[in-house]
Formats: structure tokens, sequence, C-alpha cells
């Protein structure tokens, strides 16, 4: 069975420390389809609300990079023919629609996204980081794998692409604690370190997971598979 990679290096704490902010717990949009060459996100509408800024990374724990700001009309990448996606409107909804490769995204491997809302030009809610797979993965081919560092200041939400299942989280480190939880201010798991690594498994769907190293910064990795309707 294929394995689709996110990212299998660690970055060290320094880069954790300049990529990561706290986020926002509420999932503040949506991906509606995933094709090659093509992101079709959705969002909801909300008065006030100038535009909505989207950020790349390689790895939820490395430094974003901004690469659209869409106004609240919404979005079409002009690379992408309109006749080859759907044109029904979405009621109460912004549609943000782009080609990867338009902004030197690689639309082969998996990547991170972050979604901001924009008032004034500023940054309102930030997004949690967001696992985007790439199109075939979305077709019950392989397993996806994530790892890097979770931070010791707080809670670290990560986003998957819809409910995922098969979990497997592992603490790679020497001496620290990995709390792991599914949910805003759920009871966390411990999974301590040791000689060994120390390994978890999830039982049921999840949409979410929330990282934290405890009392240090902590690497850790995760494997999972995409829960299709049953």
């Amino acid at each position: 069975m294929p394995i689709l990679t996110a990212n299998v290096s660690i970055l060290g704490s320094s880069s954790l420390v300049a990529g990561l902010t706290k986020n926002s717990t509420i999932r503040l949009f949506s991906i509606r389809r995933r094709r090659p060459n093509i992101i079709d996100i959705d969002t909801p509408f909300i008065n006030g609300v100038d535009g909505y800024r989207l950020k790349w990374a390689t790895n939820f724990d490395a430094s974003f990079t901004t690469f659209l700001t869409a106004p609240n009309t919404g979005y079409l990448d002009s690379s992408i023919n309109p006749r080859v996606i759907e044109s029904q409107p979405v009621t109460g909804k912004v549609r943000i629609v782009f080609n990867p490769a338009t902004f030197l995204i690689s639309d082969t491997t998996p990547f991170w996204l972050r979604f901001c809302t924009v008032i004034g030009g500023a940054e309102d809610a930030i997004g949690a980081p967001t696992l985007v797979l790439t199109d075939n993965s979305h077709h019950g081919v392989g397993i996806v794998v994530i790892s890097g560092t979770a931070p010791a200041s707080f809670p670290l939400q990560l986003d998957l692409p819809g409910l995922m299942q098969d979990f497997r989280v592992i603490n790679k480190s020497a001496a620290n604690n990995l709390l792991i939880s599914t949910e805003t201010n759920g009871s966390a798991i411990t999974l301590i370190p040791g000689v060994k690594l120390q390994r978890l498994n999830l039982v049921g769907t999840q949409g979410s997971l929330f990282v934290q190293g405890d009392g240090a910064n902590v690497p850790f990795s995760a494997t999972f598979t995409k829960a299709f309707p049953r």
C-alpha cells in the first residue's frame, strides 16, 4: 500500500517558535473538491469580513507563507477552466478555487494550509494548520504520515482533511511526555518517553488532533487513513 508522507522531517524548536501561533479551535473552511491542479474551498460569509488570507507550509511546525488574499466575493484562479468546476451557487458561503501550481506549491505532495479572515487589512480569526492531501489520496490510496514537533506552550490543533481512522501516534522524545487529545479542552492521553517508542492507537474516526509537549517541545509522528462512508 503506498504511503503518502506529509512530512517526514522533524524541525527544531527554533523553527517551531517562528512558525506556530495559537490558533482558532473552529474550522474556518471546508475543501469541497480536490482534483489535480484544483483546490475548491468554501467558507461561511461573515458580515464585516473584507477578505480571506491563505498561507501554506510544507509542515505544520514550519513558517507559513501567505500566497493568496481573496476578496469577500470569492476567487477563481485564472488558470482553471470554469467549465471543469460546478457553477452552482453556495448560499451564504464564499468560494475560493485555486491551482497550487499558480503559487509554486507542489500539487503532487501533501502540504499544510492556514486560513485567516481579514478585517481592515489585518488578520482577525486565524485557523488551525490544516492538512491538504493530494487528489489520489481521496480515492482510497495509501497511509498518511505526519511528523513534527508538539509545542510545550499550548495544545496545537491540527485539522485533518475530513474524518480519518486507524490512528497510530508515536512519542519520539527520550525525556518528555506527549499529550494527545481529539477535541477542544478534551481530556489528554499521555504518551510517556522511554528507551522504546511509546505508541498510542486511537479507535474510531477523528477530524482533528491536539498535541502538546509536557514541559518541552516534543517530536512525534502519527499515521492514519481516510475514513470513507460506510
